[in-house]
């Protein structure tokens, strides 16, 4: 009965305590005004991307027209005959 009667202490002293009051509006006022501002800069960022993508599928065009012409066998064929006039 003492453990009871411990936990009825305690129940008894925690309904006596003061509830804290505090507010959360202005936190939540604050992180809406700043997801407001946030919202500049997207338009450098798009710019961006797009040279890049272009870049990045010119260089892929010249990257795979001189694999194909490395890796051709007539290529390799014929390079021996480069050098050697034909007539």
């Amino acid at each position: 009965m003492d453990t009871l009667e411990g936990i009825e202490k305690l129940a008894q002293k925690a309904g006596r305590e003061k509830i804290p009051v505090f507010g959360v509006a202005e936190k939540v006022l604050l992180q809406i005004v700043s997801a407001r501002e946030q919202k500049v800069g997207f338009m450098a960022f798009n710019l961006f991307a797009g040279l890049s993508a272009a870049a990045a599928s010119i260089i892929f065009f010249l990257a795979t027209d001189t694999w194909a012409y490395l890796s051709n066998p007539i290529m390799e064929f014929l390079a021996p005959l480069q050098e050697v006039p034909l007539w």
